[in-house]
C-alpha cells in the first residue's frame, strides 16, 4: 500500500516538474522570438506624452501658472471662434497719487487684447472664456521691507483665463514705465504665452 502511494507521489511530482519546465520554455520562446508590433508614431490612436512647453522670449521676468491642461486646450478652441469676454479693471495706488486711470482706460486696454487675439468676440453667447485682467498701479509711497524690495516698476498687468469661474491659467508681468507701447507688448505676450501652453497629449 505504501509502495503504491510512493509511486503515485513520484508520478505527481514528475508531472508537476514537467509542467513547470514546459511553461518556462513557452515563456522564454515567446519573449525571445515572438515579435510584438510597435504602434505607428503617426497613428492617432497612440497616447503621446505631454509636450514640454518651451518658454517664449517675452516671458522673461514674468510669472505664469497652469491649473488645468484639458480646460486650457478647450478654451483655446473657444477663443479661436470668438467665444470670449474681456473683464478688466484698475487697482489704484492708495498711499501715493494715482494716475493709472488717466494713463490708460479699460476700453483702450480691451482693444489691445482684441488686437492680440485677432478674433472679434461674439455677442449674446452663454458659454465663453472669460479673460479677467487687472492693471495694478505700483504704490510708490507704500512702506516696504527693503530686504524684499522689488525692482523698479510702475505697475503690473495680471491676467486670469477662466471657464465657468474655474481658473485655467494666469500670467503676470510688470511694466517699468507709463508707456502704452510697453502695455500693448505685455498684452500681446500674455496671449502668446497662453496659446503656447495649449499642448496636445
Amino acid at each position: 500500500m505504501k509502495r503504491n502511494r510512493r509511486q503515485s507521489a513520484i508520478i505527481n511530482n514528475f508531472f508537476t516538474l514537467a509542467s513547470i519546465i514546459m511553461i518556462t520554455i513557452t515563456l522564454v520562446v515567446y519573449m525571445k522570438y515572438i515579435h510584438v508590433e510597435k504602434p505607428d508614431p503617426d497613428s492617432k490612436a497612440v497616447y503621446m506624452k505631454k509636450e514640454k512647453v518651451t518658454p517664449l522670449e517675452c516671458e522673461e521676468n514674468s510669472t505664469s501658472k497652469l491649473f488645468n491642461q484639458k480646460l486650457l486646450n478647450k478654451s483655446l478652441e473657444a477663443l479661436k471662434k470668438g467665444y470670449y469676454k474681456l473683464d478688466g479693471g484698475h487697482i489704484k495706488a492708495i498711499n501715493s497719487k494715482s494716475i493709472i486711470e488717466d494713463f490708460i482706460s479699460i476700453l483702450e486696454t480691451d482693444k489691445y487684447f482684441m488686437k492680440a487675439i485677432n478674433v472679434p468676440f461674439k455677442k449674446d453667447i452663454q458659454k465663453f472664456l472669460t479673460i479677467n485682467y487687472e492693471i495694478i498701479e505700483n504704490d510708490k509711497d507704500k512702506k516696504i521691507d527693503l530686504k524684499k524690495q522689488n525692482k523698479f516698476k510702475s505697475g503690473t498687468i495680471r491676467t486670469s483665463f477662466r471657464a465657468n469661474s474655474i481658473e485655467i491659467f494666469t500670467f503676470s508681468k510688470d511694466f517699468k514705465f507709463y508707456d502704452k507701447d510697453e502695455i500693448q507688448s505685455i498684452i500681446d505676450c500674455t496671449i502668446k504665452v497662453y496659446k503656447n501652453h495649449a499642448k496636445k497629449y
